[in-house]
């Protein structure tokens, strides 16, 4: 990133500069685990609910006498408290508290282990393109979230987008937020910065702003992320701005030709010099990064036993309406199992909490009347267990030896709700044609 010049900018850094207690309020601190222009974030322990949070703390500001002004980092910090009690969304980290002890504010969050988005990217490991997209359609969906409720964050930058061990995604900092309320106008239409290499350029103007100033700072973050390289750079602050408010961007496909050319179509979009023409929230924008994400499959979701029968999964009935990413996320959660011909894969009266689909081979459901089906490639046994938790109503006995796919319910129902109900979709009509191949099969078995 280029140096900030900018003098606003340097002596509220300075503030980040002061002594920290052990301990604030009823929290003990921790270790330090970032700063900002608007406060020093840790580590600390909360007693009294037994759980780490993490801490911004930050100077109290006094009004000047002189110009009634109130410093900058006692806005932000204000600010962010205002902007937390309106927001509650899981890809936004929670507050949880707020208050002053002596000489300093605090503001308590939830803590998340992980690490944020700036460790990727710019001269370091990237992550997969796919996973990038991924990551910027959830951020999409928080701050589509904040817009409705009247936010506009200012500040969307690599560093304020964690990505938690658990693989959530959480956007930080709400410190130089604005209101776009009618009745509350603070910030709204003055020049704030945030982060040069991420700002738009009504944001550079001063000019008013609103939701589409975020997706312009998104449409920066997703470029540099599947690039490794900043929209524009400059050795000075103003030419940075310079190049904001007059150059095209580059297109995505002058660095990564080997990207789908939508998704350069939605970084074209988001980058726009005229707010009207970018996305008109983050849902729309979310919904256009979702399209991409179905033509994108993954190299490295699968392992390589599986990568052998995602072609055959491919061609089965059952996947038919899947996308190539849906096909490989359903082989992510799922292992290979095989059965010999003879024996019996699933008992009646057996409680399991997996779905079966045949990949190949031949077997038989056998209830109380005898035979009621014949299930071939891309049929699938398990299902009672799987969708209700009870128990399974016949026997399934191999004809043939059978490689089968084994998905666990708990896993498919931790994919995102639009995988969810596609797999869903794929179980019910296997499980109503059934009647319709039992014949079929029966008659190639005679064969």
């Amino acid at each position: 990133m280029a140096q900030n010049n900018n003098p606003a900018v340097q002596n509220m850094a300075t503030q980040v500069e002061f002594d920290v207690p052990a301990k604030v309020g009823k929290y003990q601190l921790l270790e330090k685990i970032g700063s900002g222009t608007c406060g020093v974030v840790y580590r600390a322990y909360d007693a009294i609910l037994s759980r780490d949070v993490a801490i911004k703390i930050s100077q109290v500001g006094m009004l000047d006498q002189h110009t009634g002004k109130m410093p900058g980092a006692q806005k932000a910090f204000i600010t962010e408290t205002l902007s937390a009690g309106r927001l509650a969304h899981p890809n936004i980290v929670s507050v949880y508290d707020a208050g002053v002890d002596g000489p300093l504010n605090y503001l308590v969050m939830e803590y998340v282990e992980g690490v944020p988005l700036k460790q990727y990217g710019r001269g370091q490991t990237q992550l997969s393109p796919h996973r990038v997209v991924s990551v910027i359609a959830e951020v999409c969906k928080a701050i589509d979230y904040s817009h409705k409720k009247g936010i506009v964050h200012r500040d969307i930058k690599p560093a304020n987008i964690m990505i938690a061990n658990d693989g959530a995604v959480k956007l930080l900092d709400f410190g130089i937020a604005i209101s776009t309320t009618a009745d509350e106008a603070a910030g709204t239409g003055r020049p704030a910065l945030g982060t040069p290499n991420y700002v738009s350029p009504e944001q550079v103007k001063g000019a008013e702003l609103g939701p589409r100033s975020d997706i312009y700072s998104l449409g920066t973050v997703l470029f540099e992320m599947l690039t490794g390289q900043q929209v524009f750079k400059a050795r000075e602050v103003k030419e940075l701005f310079k190049a904001i408010l007059s150059e095209p961007a580059p297109l995505l496909t002058s660095v990564r030709s080997d990207l789908p050319a939508e998704l350069e179509q939605v970084i074209v979009r988001c980058l726009a010099k005229n707010p009207s023409k970018r996305y008109a929230s983050g849902a729309e924008m979310a919904m256009a990064l979702e399209d991409v994400i179905d033509k994108m499959a993954p190299p490295d979701m699968v392992s390589s036993e599986m990568a052998s029968w995602v072609p055959v999964m491919s061609e089965l009935k059952f996947f038919s309406k899947f996308s190539e990413r849906k096909v490989a996320c359903f082989a992510s959660v799922s292992t290979i199992v095989r059965f010999s011909s003879g024996t019996t894969a699933l008992g009646k009266d057996t409680i399991d909490n997996h779905i079966y689909v045949i990949l190949e081979g031949v077997a038989s459901l056998a209830g109380h009347n005898g035979l009621s089906a014949v299930l071939g490639p891309g049929d699938c046994f398990g299902e009672s267990g799987f969708l209700r938790g009870d128990k399974n109503e016949s026997d399934v006995d191999v004809m043939t030896d059978i490689v089968a796919l084994k998905v666990k319910s708990s896993d498919v129902q931790a994919m995102p709700e639009a995988d969810q109900l596609a797999h869903y979709q794929m179980i019910a009509n296997s499980i109503s044609q059934r009647p319709s191949k039992t014949e079929d099969l029966l008659l190639d078995l005679a064969l």
